[in-house]
């Protein structure tokens, strides 16, 4: 297409304008006078500046004019979908290059040839009829058609027809929908695959249309229940009415919570009646495979698998774990079972009512908390017991040990109790380990009272003679090897068979008790005092120098002597002679107690109530 150009000059617009004059005017012997002719100049002086302006202005528009076309022209040619100008007899007056693409020629060559010609035989027909559908105005028209070339279908396509204006002819969009039909087709095959490979593998597959409600069930899906393909029937009904009653609701709102989108899928399990009145246990699973532009589910598939056996599985695991629990309950032992990682995953009545007791079963610390954290709570942070279970229980989970026991028990300040501890591995896949907390606290107890007679004085609770001459031997031993001061005293009470004589025994005893109390209030908590005799007593200063062993001792008189014992009624007065000893070059305690003894011998034979203190 050409277009008409403005002048390009002042000179030849002049010239046009000039001869566009002569024709008009023949007659020009007018005379002007002069303001006549100045103000015709100054008017036609304005007229050629309008003009100018009137010629830049065109010039703009004539330039977007051709850009616009130009891009126009690039868009036509150049767009994704085809588009074919047809005259009112079929014939192609003008398409672009992705027209001429989808029909498979050149497009010189394309024009003027019918369009029906390359539209493959078989739908043709509708071709036809698309056309006759589009000649009113404003109507378009759509369909799909299958293309072909040298008589073969080369692609398909979605046609949209509309008539161009004076009923001239028609415009055609073409969109190839080849791929997307060959999607489908694959769609189709893998669809009808995935179905056979559930009914072969026994699931029963079911396909709802949730518009309509009508399912199409497989015929192993009747089969799971006793039905027939054609006996179940073919609505979502005939499935929901076949719930029972105690899984129905939830079952449903499992299935609505996914159609409206809260969950990704569905899953439920439930029971199912037979078409023999029992019941069947089975696992629903499917999700939406396609919604409407806002997002109403269109359809739904899904499967039914058989779960009646599992269900039976569980039961009986069910009923194994709470035969276990009630053996864990009837155990007098506090029981937990650990994971591998020492989480308590599981305890018996025992365990409970002592959490209970002492206030760990509303913490962390109790069921679901680490065991480790809550033994050692327990012991008071005592981290020698915590590390040697910790140790213990990672031996057993890790195999290295086939059991593993507490060498002692270990002590609780919640609650002053002793415990033996033991761990025993479950041999599972899940590494689970069993601990047992016996409680030895009366055992415990017998033992240390035992070890009370054996290491203690009964009567005074001093220590006893073989008890203090064992830790006196490793006290001077001591001393000896880190050249420290060690003294020893022997106390004995003065004319103490007179206050038996007088008073009785029971008196007697009286004032041995008395005695020691007194003494242990004098002395440190380092210092030691043991029962050498009936009324001999000896008391072992360690670290200590000539000096402060002398000054303690008179103490120990002065509070003797100040302290008198009341029994029934009578004021039993009565005082204590001491010899003192200092480590100087004795090897055995022995020898420093024979020192001592030696200056307790002097204190009585000088007038007793004194001290004596051995020379070094």
């Amino acid at each position: 297409m050409g277009y008409r150009k403005n002048p390009l000059g002042l000179e030849e617009l002049r010239r046009l304008a000039r001869e566009r004059f002569l024709r008009r005017v023949t007659d020009i012997n007018t005379a002007l006078t002069l303001p006549e002719a100045q103000h015709l100049f100054e008017e036609l002086e304005i007229h050629q500046i309008e003009l100018e302006l009137q010629n830049e202005h065109l010039n703009h528009a004539r330039a977007q004019l051709e850009t616009a076309l130009s891009e126009s022209s690039e868009l036509y040619d150049f767009a994704p979908v085809g588009i074919v100008s047809l005259d009112s007899a079929g014939s192609i007056t003008k398409l672009n290059l992705a027209g001429a693409s989808l029909l498979g020629g050149e497009r010189v060559r394309l024009l003027g040839s019918k369009l029906g010609l390359y539209v493959a035989a078989p739908d043709r027909p509708a071709f036809n009829q698309i056309l006759e559908r589009a000649k009113p105005p404003g109507e378009v028209q759509t369909g799909e058609v299958a293309l072909e070339r040298n008589g073969q279908t080369a692609t398909h396509v979605q046609v949209s027809v509309s008539a161009l204006p004076g009923a001239s002819g028609w415009q055609l969009v073409l969109v190839n929908t080849t791929e997307r039909r060959d999607a489908e087709e694959k769609l189709r095959i893998s669809e009808e695959r995935w179905k056979l490979a559930l009914e072969a593998a026994g699931d029963g597959v079911w396909d709802w249309s949730v518009q309509t409600g009508e399912v199409l069930f497989s015929k192993r899906f009747g089969e799971l229940f006793g039905f027939s393909e054609q006996e179940y029937g073919h609505h979502i009904e005939n499935w929901s009415s076949r719930i029972h009653p105690d899984d129905k609701a939830r079952v449903l709102a499992d299935m609505q919570a996914h159609l409206s989108g809260v969950a990704a899928n569905f899953a439920s399990e439930y029971r199912g009646q037979c078409k023999n009145g029992s019941w069947k246990w089975v696992l629903s699973r499917g999700a939406v495979v396609s919604r409407t532009e806002d997002a109403k589910p269109l359809r739904m598939i899904g499967t039914h698998v058989d779960i009646t056996g599992k269900k039976q599985a569980e039961e009986e695991l069910l009923a194994a774990a709470r035969f276990q629990q009630a053996v864990f309950d009837s155990l007098a032992a506090q029981i937990a079972v650990l994971d591998r990682h020492g989480t308590v995953i599981q305890t018996n009545a025992v365990w409970r009512k002592y959490a209970l007791d002492n206030g760990l079963a509303e913490s962390p610390y109790f069921f679901g908390g680490n065991f480790l954290e809550i033994l050692d709570r327990m012991t008071g942070h005592d981290q020698k017991t915590t590390q040697a279970a910790s140790a213990g229980i990672a031996s057993v989970v890790t195999g290295g040990a086939s059991s593993f026991q507490f060498v002692q028990p270990f002590f609780t300040p919640l609650d002053a109790r002793w415990f033996m501890m033991r761990v025993m591995p479950v041999h599972d896949i899940s590494e689970r380990v069993v601990v047992s907390l016996e409680d030895v606290t009366e055992l415990k107890a017998a033992e240390l009272a035992s070890q009370t007679l054996a290491n203690t004085d009964v009567l005074t609770g001093a220590l006893s003679r073989r008890n203090f001459l064992n830790l006196a031997e490793q006290e001077l031993a001591r001393s000896t090897r880190y050249e420290l001061p060690l003294m020893v005293l022997m106390l004995d009470l003065d004319h103490f068979k007179r206050i038996n004589d007088h008073y009785g025994h029971a008196a007697g005893d009286a004032v041995l008790v008395s005695f020691v109390k007194t003494v242990k209030d004098v002395l440190r908590e380092s210092d030691l005092i043991g029962r050498i005799g009936g009324e001999e007593f000896a008391v072992l200063l360690p670290n200590t120098s000539l000096e402060g062993g002398r000054a303690l001792a008179q103490r120990i008189i002065e509070r003797v002597r100040a302290n008198p014992v009341d029994v029934a009624g009578e004021c039993i007065a009565y005082t204590v002679s001491v010899g003192a000893g200092c480590l100087s070059s004795e090897t055995s305690f022995s020898g420093l107690l024979g020192v001592a003894d030696t200056a307790l011998y002097r204190a009585k034979n000088g007038g007793r109530d004194r001290l004596e203190v051995a020379p070094q």
